[in-house]
């Protein structure tokens, strides 16, 4: 199955390789709960979500070491030299992907333009999971809980195609309950739910009929809630 690639994440390719990227492209579809790929497993391509919402996690026994909702995006980049994925992909509503196999992956990597997008893939992808690690240790429960959903919310509008089902201009898709974010963050569901009833009420976040709401000032002054953690590289293909 062959699709157009030019304004993706391959866009920046030449012509002969676009051309080959989009000949190897297979469009798959996972329903919520399956992995597009899992912790320790051998490589298993590259994925550009192409909508639905997906989480990225490492847990060690029952807590979570990271969690990163993800609405749009190419992943799988880190694992490519590893050959082992080191974190889970998680189809967490019905998920629809471009899918680059990883034997036609291997063979793209013969090619220097190749390997050095690649390359930035992967520092992106690193970046945020540092950005977002740093977030998750903040001290405060609810800088870390607005930290956190800021700049979720940030990476997902980036995307306009991430907003597709959004009721308003502000809001996108939230299929996770208070219990799942209350692990995401290490928090009671208690505590999470007395902050997120202040935060409401107060008119900085809004969580309802599966959809987050950040309002566009919060959203202008998240990247400084802990005064440390940095606002990451958002510019992901």
């Amino acid at each position: 199955m062959t699709m157009h690639v030019a304004d993706g994440p391959f866009g920046g390719l030449e012509r002969r390789l676009r051309e080959r990227v989009e000949y190897a492209l297979l469009r798959r579809t996972f329903d919520k709960g399956e992995h597009l790929y899992a912790a320790g497993n051998e490589y298993a391509g590259l994925f550009w979500l192409r909508s639905g919402v997906a989480l990225a996690y490492n847990r060690r026994g029952d807590r979570y070491e990271f969690a990163v909702p993800l609405h749009w995006g190419l992943w799988g980049a880190p694992s490519i030299i590893s050959r082992k994925h080191n974190s889970t992909l998680e189809a967490r509503t019905r998920c629809v992907v471009d899918w680059l196999p990883p034997e036609a992956t291997r063979a793209l990597m013969e090619e220097a333009e190749f390997v050095r997008l690649v390359a930035k893939w992967t520092a992106d992808d690193y970046a945020m999971l540092l950005d977002m690690l740093a977030v998750m240790s903040i001290g405060r429960s609810e800088d870390r809980l607005l930290g956190y959903l800021t700049r979720i919310h940030a990476f997902a509008v980036a995307n306009p195609d991430a907003m597709a089902g959004a009721q308003s201009a502000s809001g996108i898709a939230w299929p996770f309950t208070t219990v799942q974010l209350a692990a995401f963050l290490g928090l009671s569901r208690p505590h999470l739910s007395a902050i997120l009833g202040r935060l409401n009420g107060d008119g900085r976040v809004r969580i309802a009929d599966r959809l987050l709401y950040m309002p566009e000032p919060q959203r202008r002054e998240g990247s400084a809630v802990d005064g440390e953690a940095g606002a990451g590289d958002q510019s992901r293909p």
